[in-house]
């Protein structure tokens, strides 16, 4: 296999007129997100729709029209709104997210279920996972919508291999607290392990939106949609993921090197060489 060295370049860009219809949508995207008081999934997707439905209005471009004409180009023009949108659209502040994380992963106010927090920690470094779920579930009896524990309890299910139970608790986790990093991401993991990888994306899809510095977003999705032979859009995520890494100076950059790596092979078979090589200028990626 043809080694590739990737090398992180800086480019400095100026702001620019959006052309395609995906940026142009996207602008508009990011707006209605902005402005949406309750962002849970449903409203997202009603801001990316509306977004390229105005767009399409104001516009009335012929070309615009055509990405538009079939089921598969709508999706597709979705899709690019989307990953546009993801990169960068600030949904939430990052006062505000770590407003909600104190809120959510301070101590409880039964000093029962904050000791079983540090017992439940012991069992899991000794691997005693029955205990953990013992511990941990009774510590719920108190507090049933203490996230930590709630966390805690699916991730001793997800390393006992219980899934569905660590799916369970992890859903039950982000109902409470739906910006919660921790949940959205073991939960994109576990799917990504059941190979549900649609469903794996969606969590990661969200986990990037509201952390785009949190390179597992990226990583995840990229590497989902490589699975999934969407080669393009994988080498988008698992570049910005790389460059994450890079800035992070973490061990993970090899891990990212290697899925470029393939993803290069399979886009040179494909002989789509020359947009793989697009992608990257794009990404301000120099490759040799």
């Amino acid at each position: 296999m043809k080694q590739l060295l990737i090398i992180l370049t800086l480019i400095l860009s100026t702001n620019v007129i959006s052309q395609t219809l995906e940026e142009r949508a996207a602008v508009r995207a990011c707006d209605c997100v902005q402005k949406t008081k309750t962002l849970n999934d449903e409203n997202y997707r009603k801001c990316l729709a509306n977004s390229i439905v105005d767009v399409m209005v104001k516009d009335k471009n012929s070309n615009d029209l055509q990405l538009i004409s079939t089921v598969d180009g709508i999706k597709d023009v979705l899709r690019k709104v989307d990953s546009i949108v993801s990169r960068n659209c600030v949904v939430y502040s990052k006062e505000k997210l770590d407003k909600m994380r104190k809120k959510f992963y301070g101590d409880s106010k039964i000093r029962f279920v904050n000791n079983s927090l540090i017992i439940g920690d012991d069992f899991m470094q000794d691997k005693k996972y029955d205990f953990v779920i013992e511990n941990y579930e009774m510590a719920l009896k108190y507090d049933s919508l203490y996230v930590p524990v709630i966390d805690n309890l699916a991730a001793a299910y997800k390393k006992k291999g219980d899934l569905d139970n660590a799916i369970k608790y992890y859903k039950k986790s982000l109902s409470i607290y739906p910006e919660g990093d921790f949940a959205l991401m073991n939960i994109g993991v576990i799917y990504a392990g059941k190979s549900e990888y649609k469903l794996s994306n969606e969590y990661y899809s969200k986990l990037i939106r509201l952390y785009p510095d949190n390179a597992e977003g990226f990583f995840g999705l990229g590497k989902n949609q490589a699975l999934l032979n969407e080669f393009e859009s994988a080498l988008e995520n698992i570049f910005i993921a790389y460059k994450i890494y890079v800035q992070e100076k973490s061990e993970y950059v090899n891990d990212a090197q290697k899925i470029i790596g393939m993803i290069y092979q399979e886009m040179k078979k494909a002989n789509k060489e020359e947009e793989f090589n697009t992608i990257a200028q794009k990404m301000g990626i120099e490759l040799k």
